[in-house]
């Protein structure tokens, strides 16, 4: 029993250190948002260090798609292709 929690803990503590997202990868993520604990994060995987206001209010016209990161901060629209830059 106690090798089965053991290992249950391992798997977890695991899974929680490769939660956050390799800035150098060149992989495009959705940015996702929970309101409820006001955490921003990526789908697949993942969290932003950090997300600049301009992309939240990109975040919150609702566009259709939603809004894509791909490193080195590229803030993007998922269905246009179109650049969100600071106003």
């Amino acid at each position: 029993m106690k090798r089965i929690i053991i290992a249950i803990s391992l798997l977890v503590l695991l899974t929680t250190v490769n939660a956050k997202q390799d800035t150098t990868s060149n992989e495009v993520v959705k940015l996702g948002y929970n309101p409820t604990y006001d955490i921003w994060y990526f789908l697949p995987t993942g969290r932003p260090d950090d997300v600049p206001d301009y992309v939240k209010d990109a975040y919150e016209e609702r566009k259709v798609g939603g809004v894509c990161f791909k490193s080195p901060d590229n803030w993007f629209f998922c269905a246009t292709g179109k650049k969100i830059t600071p106003k």
